[in-house]
């Protein structure tokens, strides 16, 4: 086999071989924690995977500004959502 082709063989498989990791990344979903919080305070969250979303709900409103307010996807109720 002449270098031009065992070249373009090289480039091809690291082509391939790309192009399948990415698809196996795309097809991952995305996975998403919920914490309830009711008279507490989550300090923080470590060590999480990247194909991880954290969303915090606290059901604590007394207080909170009113554009702070939302549904919750958990339950319908009102609280404060945050996202890690």
């Amino acid at each position: 086999m002449n270098i031009i082709k065992w070249r373009w063989k090289r480039l091809t498989e690291a082509v391939l071989k790309l192009k399948r990791r990415l698809v196996r990344k795309l097809r991952s979903p995305k996975r998403e924690i919920f914490v309830i919080l009711e008279g507490g305070l989550v300090q923080e969250i470590v060590n999480l995977p990247p194909n991880i979303n954290v969303t915090v709900l606290d059901y604590d409103t007394e207080g909170a500004d009113k554009e702070d307010l939302q549904i919750s996807p958990v339950d319908g109720e009102l609280c404060v959502i945050n996202k890690w």
